[in-house]
């Protein structure tokens, strides 16, 4: 036995029991991130939104003893910019649907409704002018009894000055557009794309072949007036580049001053949908009543196809192309038959 008095023995600290904190005094070194702590601020409950200044300021204090940011919040700021990013925005004011997915955007109205309006108005009257140009030229060849060398001068100065009439309302349209910002884009001309605007418009092309095709033959009892385009007497020459210039005039003109200007502006003055199809369209088969009005008719019901296609998309390339290379069609078979 030892003859020293025995000495009190301080408690050793048990290993197994459940520290308030690393660090804290009988803490054991082994403590960490993965313990559990009974202070340890709560994680907010929603990781869409921020926490409040008092949350942030717990989250600052235990970062320092490893219970905030510490080993995930590399991972939390991602997971919150991944929401950010992929958040659908805000419905805008007053609870309109937004665009489908496939449809270009519309501008929003560059002007008040007075000035669209007149707008509207002169870039329509404009349109008319080349359709009146026609009749009048039809009418004088009709009694001209001249030879092809008389008529090739004739032909020439007023195939210029029907393609300036033509083009006039485009530019006008083309000023429009760029003075308010909207750009040829806000119409329909955007950047070309080959598979949505190419291939669409090859498609339509061929629908509206077989379109008019069954037309004309339903309409065929209302008459339809022959109009000589390409007149026999003039050269051969003349006449492939007059079709050529036709059928590149028409599919740009009409369509830019009809469908992409028109429509737009219309259901930028928020009409009934009825009216941005019907309207604009009506006009254009107005156009060709010289041509009688079983053609009148059917141009009145491609048209409507047209009209339908850019109100649901509006893209005009896909239009553009199936109406050019359509009259092209047209004027090659014309050119054709009177060939032989």
């Amino acid at each position: 036995m030892s003859d020293r008095p025995d000495q009190p023995v301080s408690p050793q600290p048990d290993p197994w029991a459940r520290p308030s904190g690393p660090g804290e005094p009988g803490a054991p070194s082994w403590a960490g991130p993965w313990s559990e702590q009974p202070n340890r601020p709560e994680a907010p409950p929603d990781p869409g939104r921020r926490p409040d200044g008092e949350q942030q300021q717990a989250w600052r204090d235990a970062a320092g003893n490893g219970w905030g940011p510490g080993l995930d919040q590399e991972q939390r700021q991602s997971d919150r910019s991944g929401w950010e990013a992929t958040t659908p925005p805000p419905a805008p004011p007053g609870g309109r649907r937004p665009e489908r997915p496939d449809r270009q955007p519309l501008p929003p109205a560059p002007a008040a409704p007075r000035v669209l309006w007149l707008e509207l108005a002169v870039v329509l009257v404009l349109a008319f002018a080349p359709g009146a140009l026609s009749l009048l030229v039809l009418a004088v060849g009709n009694n001209a009894q001249t030879n092809g060398s008389e008529q090739l001068v004739p032909a020439i100065v007023s195939g210029l000055f029907s393609a300036f009439l033509s083009w006039s309302p485009v530019l006008l349209i083309a000023y429009l557009v760029i003075r308010s910002g909207e750009g040829m884009r806000g119409i329909g001309l955007g950047r070309f794309d080959p598979r949505k605007d190419g291939m669409v418009g090859l498609g339509l092309w061929v629908a509206s072949f077989v379109l008019v095709l069954i037309l004309a033959w339903i309409f065929s009892p209302l008459g339809q007036r022959d109009v000589d385009f390409l007149p026999t007497e003039l050269p051969l020459w003349f006449r492939w580049v007059d079709a050529l210039v036709i059928a590149g005039t028409a599919g740009i003109t009409e369509e830019v001053v009809v469908r992409g200007y028109a429509q737009t502006r219309l259901e930028q003055l928020k009409v009934p949908t009825p009216v941005i199809l019907l309207l604009p369209t009506a006009l254009w088969g107005v156009l060709h009543l010289y041509q009688g009005a079983s053609a009148a008719l059917t141009i009145f019901c491609l048209g409507m196809l047209y009209a339908w296609y850019f109100y649901r998309t509006r893209r005009l390339w896909p239009i553009i192309i199936a109406h050019g290379l359509f009259d092209l069609t047209q004027l090659v078979l014309l050119l054709a038959g009177t060939s032989r």
